[in-house]
């Protein structure tokens, strides 16, 4: 089951794209050689422990409380990737002021000799003190230290103020400076920490009392914290990210990407897939009128949505979204009467099949075509027909029947000026003269991708 979909999902990750993969501790050495195989090892990027249960833990091993999971994460080009870092939050050990303040911010001092380090002679070397003295690492019977930095890079660090000689007690420490907004190779960064790969502040049973809140009674078992997957997307989004589930469940990952959205002002999008699993009739989420997973998920995004914008005041956020199904061409095969093939090829029959409505049709186009199938699609009367405009005008499209050459000037007013492709039925025109004449008239105007289905 798993093969095919990670193939798939590193063919529809982005060069700079990362994935990551929730799993238990029964599987997880078999994902792991899986992922090896399909994103190669040079691009396994972490395996993070996510603690997820509170209290007893898991009942499944007899001799250990199993209190954990882990998230394994891949890459499609690890050196391309991007892994941000977490604020700095004890931005108080940063009090010192030089004056290098304006470019560098303020800095803290750390010693620049170490006993934790191993040790290496060529690191154990005097350095000569602002008063002619020399001074080592600070060395005692059970410990050696030595400095951190070589001999060149202290001598850059004096000439560039990130070395600091203190005196005390008529003994000289010596120190670097960090600084916070400033890396020791003097580059000007925004100061942050590596993420820790052990998470552990995010439960599944503060999830489940969170969905159970937002609608008003137990619905779904096992939901991820929605705090967990925002927490992800935090380290790994960058701006105009499409961020796929090919799991969703209850739609964890929507609720959390709405919530970055909103945080940080961007505009990503999430697309949900689900299988229409059935819901068992003896539970709370069918009595309260849920027939599958699908519809537990669209019901939590509009929920979740509406809070969001309820609650951040902010109505400029996108909280819409579409629903598709996989199903079946709109259109009919031909199948002709092979015994009366003059009759099959002179009778005018409708191919598109009749439990079909007209947007299940401007969907179809719209896939085949390659457009995006998020652009706003608009309704417009032209006398007795109806035209689609996709994208401000991209594409037109009327699946009307009878249709006259009256109706090329509708055309021609709502074409885009950039691109623009006309679609009709086949069958659809009034007469042959009808649909000639629209076509001419159109290519006079510059649209010459005239399609009929």
């Amino acid at each position: 089951m798993m093969y095919p979909r990670l193939k798939l999902a590193r063919n529809l990750l982005r060069d700079d794209g990362i994935i990551f993969i929730n799993i238990d501790d029964n599987e997880v050495e078999n994902l792991n050689k899986i992922c090896d195989e399909i994103f190669g090892e040079e691009n396994f990027v972490a395996k993070l422990v996510w603690t997820n249960k509170e209290g007893g833990g898991s009942s499944d091993s007899k001799l250990f409380k199993i209190k954990h999971e882990y998230i394994l994460v891949y890459s499609k080009n690890i050196s391309l990737i991007e892994i941000k870092g977490i604020p700095v939050h004890d931005v108080e050990r940063y009090s010192g002021k030089d004056e290098y303040f304006e470019t560098r911010g303020p800095f803290q001092l750390i010693k620049l000799d170490s006993a934790s380090l191993t040790y290496s002679d060529s690191l154990n070397y005097p350095l000569e003190c602002p008063d002619g003295t020399f001074v080592y690492p600070s060395n005692s019977k059970e410990t050696k230290s030595i400095w951190r930095w070589s001999p060149k890079k202290v001598k850059w660090g004096i000439e560039n103020g990130y070395v600091e000689f203190k005196k005390k007690n008529n003994i000289w420490n010596v120190y670097t400076k960090q600084y916070l907004n400033a890396d020791n190779e003097g580059n000007i960064i925004s100061r942050t920490n590596r993420p820790v790969g052990i998470i552990d502040q995010y439960s599944s049973t503060k999830s489940s009392k969170y969905l159970q809140q937002l609608f008003g009674n137990k619905i779904f078992d096992y939901s991820k914290p929605y705090e967990l997957i925002k927490y992800l997307m935090e380290l790994s989004i960058t701006e105009n990210s499409i961020i796929l589930d090919f799991f969703s469940g209850s739609s964890t990952t929507a609720e959390s990407l709405l919530g970055f959205n909103n945080e940080n002002s961007t505009k990503n999008n999430f697309i949900m897939v689900q299988l229409p699993e059935f819901i068992k009739e003896n539970s709370n989420a069918y009595k309260e009128g849920y027939k599958n997973i699908c519809e537990i998920g669209k019901e939590r995004i509009r929920r979740a949505g509406d809070k969001i914008v309820q609650e951040s005041g902010n109505k400029n956020l996108d909280i819409g979204f579409k629903v598709f199904k996989l199903d079946s061409s709109n259109l009919e095969k031909w199948d002709p009467d092979y015994d009366n093939l003059e009759q099959s090829l002179l009778v005018s029959q409708d191919n598109i099949k009749p439990d079909r409505t007209q947007e299940d049709l401007i969907y179809e186009i719209m896939l085949k075509y390659g457009i995006d199938l998020t652009l706003p699609i608009e309704e417009y009367d032209a006398g007795e027909n109806k035209i689609y405009s996709i994208g401000f005008g991209a594409l037109l499209i009327c699946l009307d029947n009878k249709i006259t050459k009256d109706i090329a000037d509708s055309f021609i007013e709502l074409a885009s000026e950039d691109v623009s492709r006309v679609v009709f039925k086949d069958n659809g025109f009034a007469s042959d003269a009808d649909k000639t004449n629209i076509k001419e008239t159109l290519r006079t105007h510059n649209i010459d991708e005239f399609i009929t289905i």
